[in-house]
């Protein structure tokens, strides 16, 4: 069984993935693993450095705050960027199973992920707003449009968590039950 967590950037996965990790299900990050690929010497660091330049890396890892920044110009650029690191954690992933996955987005990539059971994470536009700027991200522009192309995906979700006021150990179980095929 593959569970696949998705949703906005700071919408809470990676809170939702650190609960079930204490209850010892295996959890994929792909946050975690791009921060490790990103760094000197591994192949996300090279293919950005090739591909996007040397301005986009420094001497240990990428610049994330500046490819964040190049990729808030324009959705081209974003679309870039997912074309050079989701091959990457597709490749990592194929012949994993049994876990519980966040990822960034399954929709629109040109990667076709595979899962079997699909989560939705949300929360209000002010919440994520709120948790943007306490990350001091706070591009108006690139944050209206996260939220606003999240509010255009059109998927069948088999599960909505809102982290909107907190998540519950009744949203954990969940999960768990839906992984569990219950």
């Amino acid at each position: 069984m593959i569970l696949v967590l998705v949703g906005s950037p700071l919408s809470g996965k990676t809170t939702i993935l650190k609960k079930l990790n204490e209850k010892n299900i295996k959890v994929f990050s792909a946050d975690v693993f791009v921060n490790n690929i990103y760094k000197k010497g591994e192949l996300g660091y090279e293919i950005i450095r090739k591909e996007l330049g040397n301005d986009f890396v420094g001497e240990s890892k990428v610049n994330k705050r500046k490819l964040a920044e190049w990729c808030s110009e324009n959705s081209d650029n974003i679309n870039k960027l997912n074309s050079l690191i989701h091959p990457l954690i597709y490749n990592y992933l194929e012949d994993k199973d049994n876990y519980v996955a966040e990822l960034p987005i399954v929709s629109n990539s040109h990667i076709k992920f595979k899962y079997d059971k699909l989560v939705y994470v949300k929360a209000s536009d002010e919440v994520i707003r709120n948790r943007f700027i306490s990350k001091k991200i706070e591009n108006p522009i690139f944050i209206n449009k996260i939220i606003n192309d999240w509010k255009k995906i059109d998927i069948k979700f088999d599960l909505v968590i809102d982290t909107t006021e907190n998540i519950t150990n009744n949203d954990i179980d969940k999960i768990l039950s839906l992984l569990n095929n219950e």
